[in-house]
């Protein structure tokens, strides 16, 4: 009886160990599930990388389209036109400008109350600043032109056509050297006239200032049609 024991004893011990390998999983197995998700991997980045390549070839062609685009389109006649008609537009004062320039403040040198600027006086300094190189001005908001008109109407100031309020006034001076434009106003004529009558001027370089569009129509006259030769 006890080899009987011995022998079911070794039979049960043999079938376990088997059992317990069978359980183990085969490193073959194992090896060949990494490799398997190591390609997949590489090829998924693959194709990631061609459609990369891809997007970024249909970039460019697209934005080579737009500037042979932009090129039809400025060497076009309508696009010469437009720029014509911008370059006038701007000549003319019909757009707003902004940058450094000069502020000038016209102030009573004492407390007299309602005194306003004889037209003259403002036309004097208008022309004293075009000579110091002005090439944009404004009063209070009015956009001051070559055909501004500076006009008294019952004892108050009009400038293209609309009151000019009374003191303090403001004026706005765009120039290309505004600090030369600023000196050469504080030791001109307009000090002295705008001192006679009681006014002072207070000038100052602004870094940043605006220029408003004349926003009227501009009426040419005695202008006639010229006919083209042939």
């Amino acid at each position: 009886m006890p080899n009987i024991w011995k022998v079911l004893f070794l039979l049960i011990a043999v079938c376990g160990g088997y059992l317990a390998i069978a359980q183990v999983p085969d490193a073959s197995s194992i090896n060949s599930t990494e490799n398997r998700d190591t390609l997949e991997l590489r090829q998924t980045i693959r194709d990631e990388q061609e459609r990369r390549q891809e997007l970024y070839a249909r970039i460019r062609e697209n934005e080579n389209l737009i500037e042979e685009y932009n090129r039809e389109q400025k060497n076009s006649t309508e696009f010469a036109m437009k720029q014509a008609v911008e370059n006038l537009e701007e000549k003319a004062g019909l757009t707003e400008k902004e940058g450094e320039g000069v502020k000038i403040t016209i102030s009573a040198s004492d407390d007299v109350s309602n005194q306003s600027i004889r037209p003259q006086l403002l036309r004097q300094l208008v022309n004293e600043l075009n000579q110091f190189g002005a090439e944009e001005l404004s009063i209070e908001g009015e956009r001051i032109l070559e055909t501004t008109a500076f006009r008294d109407i019952g004892g108050v100031t009009h400038v293209n056509g609309k009151r000019l309020p009374d003191l303090p006034v403001q004026m706005k001076v765009m120039a290309e050297e505004t600090d030369k434009l600023q000196n050469e106003l504080i030791v001109s004529e307009s000090m002295d006239y705008f001192s006679f009558e009681n006014m002072e001027l207070e000038v100052q370089v602004e870094d940043n200032i605006k220029i408003p569009a004349f926003d009227e129509v501009r009426r040419v006259r005695y202008m006639e049609v010229l006919e083209e030769e042939r």
